[in-house]
């Protein structure tokens, strides 16, 4: 039996907004309560292990009853189990109730920001149009979303999405994330855009500068701080070394993704990599314990296959070899060695957002 199942929900594949780098498809699907209904009995009739439980989308605030419904049914799951949930969101839907409730259900939340203003912007766009005015709109309630998690008390990571031009602005987007309150920074490069070698050394040079800000940082903060800090640079480690092929960043774990459709699949899909990684339907399973290990992941598919045109893979593969190799030195030279991986942190859950 594993120790740990990391499901993740994709409670709707709409968004309501169109950022001009995201390769998620955007469909009007939302999850029925039929397939809620069968995911609890799944989850009721699986072997009780602790339960990483991702509330995804598209974006999940836009279906907001449902992710009330899927909470309402882990908390009337039997047996003793712990259970872990986790919400990707871009924030321009949170309000102070919604924050309340993620903050009274002890809810992990991933708000999607780049940074400061300029850089968020400049490819971030709501649906329906792409003015600047309309940017910048999105951007204040992204902010104002984040705002009411942190009143609330809220565990709250960024997800960061680095681009070619904004790579050079990436340590101060960083340190005006953190002087907000936040520790756990996930540090996307984007897919599709050329990575030239003089971005990729910019990505270094301020990876590095990260490095010696989180060293002064480190100083005035107490444990539970630092130690925030140091499962979420084990983290992106972990997650870097997916990206390039590695195995399943939660080698404890099985993996699972329920589509709002009831597809359930071996890992977080994409339009191109989606038909090739289901491995079976909530109708038409009894326990996921039953269903079988994926042989590839999503990544190496994308490699195998060739999803993405040669140049694209190549420029995945060197930034985050880039993240990787950053991230391990700055591991090292805050916290020293590298534990053994058997016993690192899970990784916080998905790829992107």
């Amino acid at each position: 039996m594993p120790d740990r199942y990391q499901i993740s929900v994709i409670l709707t594949d709409e968004c309501n907004m169109r950022c001009r780098y995201c390769t998620t498809a955007k469909r009007p699907v939302d999850i029925s309560e039929h397939v809620l209904d069968r995911l609890a009995a799944l989850l009721e009739d699986t072997a009780p292990a602790s339960l990483d439980i991702n509330f995804h989308g598209g974006e999940p605030t836009l279906v907001w009853e449902s992710v009330l419904g899927l909470n309402q049914r882990l908390a009337a799951l039997s047996g003793e189990r712990r259970i872990s949930r986790n919400l990707c969101t871009n924030g321009t839907r949170m309000n102070a109730e919604r924050a309340q409730y993620l903050a009274e259900h002890r809810f992990n939340v991933r708000v999607s920001i780049d940074g400061r203003r300029d850089s968020h912007t400049l490819y971030r766009f709501p649906k329906g149009g792409r003015k600047a005015e309309a940017a910048l709109e999105c951007y204040g309630q992204t902010n104002d979303g984040l705002q009411h998690l942190i009143d609330a008390g809220v565990r709250t990571a960024a997800n960061m999405v680095v681009t070619p031009p904004t790579v050079h602005e990436l340590a101060r987007n960083a340190a005006y994330l953190v002087k907000r309150g936040l520790v756990h920074l996930v540090i996307s490069p984007v897919v599709g855009m050329p990575w030239a070698d003089e971005h990729l050394e910019t990505l270094e040079r301020e990876l590095l500068l990260m490095q010696e800000f989180w060293r002064h940082w480190m100083v005035s903060r107490d444990r539970r701080e630092t130690e925030d800090l140091r499962r979420s640079i084990l983290s992106e480690i972990e997650r870097a070394d997916y990206c390039i092929g590695g195995p399943m960043n939660q080698p404890d774990a099985r993996v699972f993704v329920i589509g709002p459709d009831g597809r359930i699949f071996g890992d977080e899909p994409e339009a191109r990599t989606e038909d090739t990684l289901v491995l079976g339907h909530v109708n038409d399973v009894r326990s996921f314990s039953e269903l079988p290990a994926l042989e590839r992941t999503a990544f190496q598919l994308m490699y195998d296959r060739e999803f993405y045109e040669p140049h694209v893979l190549e420029d995945v593969r060197r930034t985050h070899e880039v993240l990787k190799k950053r991230m391990t030195r700055m591991y090292r030279a805050l916290f020293g060695p590298l534990p053994e991986r058997g016993v690192w942190p899970g990784a916080v859950s998905s790829v992107a957002s």
